[in-house]
């Protein structure tokens, strides 16, 4: 391990309530897909820092605590007045359609009122004990206070999972063009492609690439795998597809792309090339990372004590 990489996430501070079928709330836990990520990486042995904020509520209290016995550095996460973020989950007790019939949602299921509301005072500075480290930051979330943080930091390398199309729609061509051309690293899932590649204006993945100029572009598809985008050594842009080799069966697969994000992560900030080898390893690795945490309850993955 280097001692001098750090990864950082920035945003609100997230509980996962998840229920049962029946409305039976059975697991509360920190959630929010760039914690999950941090949280993981924490779990592989690496240093990790929150950087956000929470609300000054029992829910606050169990995420927060969450990410501080994962090994994660919280003294830099600031309490409101407010609620803490919930996204509520909620696994039907029998699943005929799949991984799809898992729902995910930002209203209660019990009082049908909104439990999401995202705050803007967020804090923007850099903890003066990390301005000599190599920093990899970790975000979901493209909102002004998120841009200004990563604007704020000179050493760094911005890694963007791009999961969601609720956190994208609302922006602008301009906007998410001058965000995301701050990113080395992007993974997008197939869903928000057809809606963020209309609203840049780009035809598919490799414009998507060299407008940004991103060392590695990710897209990850699901039981088929993910599309590797990067260029060779002769500067020629090239698409690796990957293909699992095992299926797991799904019990929860809140945190799949979280934990195959936190792996690709990882060996990116640990690697002096992206090349066939690397991504044959980094598959291979977040593959079955995504495997596990889909085969239990929760988003994150297991511990590891022996780190």
């Amino acid at each position: 391990m280097d001692s001098d990489i750090v990864f950082i996430s920035h945003g609100d501070i997230i509980l996962d309530n998840i229920y049962d079928g029946d409305l039976n709330l059975i697991k509360q836990d920190g959630g929010g897909s760039n914690w999950n990520s941090l949280y993981n990486l924490a779990s592989m042995g690496e240093v990790c820092y929150a950087i956000g904020s929470y609300g000054n509520d029992d829910e606050g209290s169990i995420a927060v605590n969450s990410l501080r016995n994962g090994g994660i550095n919280v003294n830099y996460l600031i309490c409101e007045n407010i609620s803490t973020d919930i996204m509520n989950i909620i696994i039907p007790n029998e699943r005929e359609h799949g991984d799809n019939s898992i729902i995910h949602s930002w209203y209660s299921p019990i009082t049908n009122k909104s439990t999401m509301h995202f705050s803007e005072n967020l804090p923007t500075t850099l903890p003066i004990e990390l301005e000599n480290k190599d920093l990899f930051i970790l975000l979901d979330k493209f909102e002004d206070v998120n841009f200004r943080f990563i604007n704020n930091i000179s050493n760094k390398k911005v890694c963007l999972d791009v999961g969601h199309v609720r956190f994208i729609e609302h922006f602008s061509k301009q906007y998410l063009t001058c965000f995301f051309k701050c990113a080395n690293l992007i993974q997008l899932n197939t869903n928000v492609i057809d809606l963020l590649f209309e609203r840049l204006c780009v035809n598919d993945v490799y414009e998507f690439f060299n407008l940004f100029n991103l060392d590695l572009l990710v897209i990850t598809k699901g039981k088929k795998g993910a599309s590797f985008i990067f260029k060779d050594k002769t500067s020629k842009v090239i698409c690796i597809d990957k293909s699992p080799e095992v299926i797991a069966t799904v019990i929860d697969s809140s945190g799949a792309g979280d934990a195959f994000f936190a792996t690709l992560v990882k060996e990116y900030a640990y690697s002096d090339c992206i090349d066939d080898e690397f991504i044959n390893t980094t598959f291979c690795i977040a593959n079955k990372a995504s495997r596990d945490v889909i085969s239990q309850v929760g988003s994150r993955l297991l511990h590891n004590k022996n780190k």
